[in-house]
């Protein structure tokens, strides 16, 4: 008898797209099929990988040894994501999830200087996709441009991703509330300014803010610190771009909180490196796409 299971690549993947790819299979697929050569046996293999990475498994059997298969089977996959995060694994093989242009619209080559950048205007259907680890787990998800939301009279961008919706300033791109299943779960007042334009290098700004999480009955204070450092080429999975660093400090204590490495080519940060409490969290650009 023949029975097949449909199982996803993490808990941690959180949404995708299709996405263009320099080979006949995603980056996901090739990463989820890698992962499950080492825990296929005999009797228990993949039956086929979604280009988004959900696997399919089929165990040949009576229902006895199917009903003990398909957990030994979870189990050790989880184990290989955890041991090589897709992150990891896709920077080991400089695989592009994505054909990234080498001259951005603008007409400036890549490793020219990037001079003052202005405000990005994002468009309803833009999208950028994610990969990250961290010390508990590892994935991808896309952001995408939903729509255009008054938000106490001020206009923000909502970014979709699964049922996570976040706002962002229009004027600024400074986050503001994030809705899950659409109630409130985080609220910055004011919002966060996590850039301040024109960005160039040496620039420096502050802010007070308040952190809010309703649903966990939390407020957090924050004295902020952001610098824009350099101006450095950058290269992720989605290619190579020149970005400019900015980091952001804890304005009483100098201790660092995350840096980010901004695009212009791609109105978007293309990488983050996180401090938490219980290590760091890494997130890079995948693929994007601008209408």
């Amino acid at each position: 008898m023949m029975h097949i299971v449909r199982a996803g690549v993490a808990s941690a993947v959180l949404a995708v797209v299709g996405c263009a790819s320099t080979s006949a299979t995603t980056a996901q697929q090739d990463y989820t099929y890698e992962m499950g050569r080492k825990c296929e046996t005999p009797t228990t293999k993949l039956e086929r990988v979604a280009p988004d990475g959900k696997y399919w498994i089929q165990a040949r059997g009576d229902a006895g040894l199917a009903s003990t298969e398909y957990p030994r089977f979870f189990a050790c996959m989880k184990e290989q994501f955890q041991a090589q995060p897709f992150l990891e694994w896709a920077r080991a093989r400089g695989r592009q999830v994505t054909q990234a242009p080498a001259v951005s619209p603008t007409g400036s080559a890549v490793g020219s200087s990037l001079g003052p950048i202005t405000v990005p205007a994002w468009k309803v259907g833009d999208e950028w996709q994610f990969a990250y680890k961290s010390p508990t787990d590892s994935g991808t998800y896309v952001w995408s441009v939903n729509r255009v939301e008054s938000l106490d009279g001020v206009g923000h961008y909502v970014i979709r991703t699964s049922t996570r919706e976040i706002l962002y300033r229009v004027s600024d791109l400074a986050p503001s509330l994030e809705r899950v299943d659409g109630v409130v779960v985080l609220r910055d007042t004011p919002p966060r300014m996590a850039y301040s334009w024109p960005l160039e290098v040496g620039k420096t700004w502050e802010q007070s803010n308040r952190q809010e999480r309703p649903v966990d009955r939390t407020t957090l204070d924050r004295n902020s610190v952001w610098t824009v450092e350099a101006e450095e080429t950058t290269t992720v999975i989605a290619g190579t771009f020149q970005t400019v660093r900015i980091s952001w400090r804890n304005k009483n204590t100098g201790a660092l909180l995350y840096e980010v490495w901004y695009a212009p080519e791609v109105k978007q940060w293309v990488k983050i490196r996180e401090v938490l409490s219980n290590g760091q969290r890494e997130r890079e650009l995948m693929s994007y796409k601008l209408k």
